[in-house]
């Protein structure tokens, strides 16, 4: 899992990243899907961490529409429970 991360954020945002810290692994009913187009998804999603990133941010259009960074107190509006889920255990892993 750790190398498709890697290889992901690669193709997605141009950053190279290194050693990774899994924070957990989401699924179940709440991470359940209908798109746009009518397919329907559980979504099985491993979240890690890294402090160790290099590069600089190249969106590839065919992969993401925008990448940035954001303040834990900052984050966008709009933000779905998912997403606010992942976050989640960062937050918990900076207080310890």
């Amino acid at each position: 899992m750790e190398d498709t991360a890697r290889r992901e954020v690669k193709e997605e945002t141009g950053l190279i990243i290194g050693e990774l810290k899994l924070l957990g692994v989401f699924s179940g009913k709440e991470y359940y899907f209908k798109l746009p187009n009518k397919d329907e998804l559980y979504c099985v999603s491993a979240v890690y961490m890294t402090k160790d990133v290099q590069g600089n941010i190249e969106i590839n259009k065919s992969e993401s529409v925008d990448v940035q960074y954001f303040s834990l107190d900052q984050l966008p509006d709009g933000l779905r429970d998912e997403y606010r889920s992942y976050i989640e255990p960062f937050i918990e892993e900076l207080i310890k």
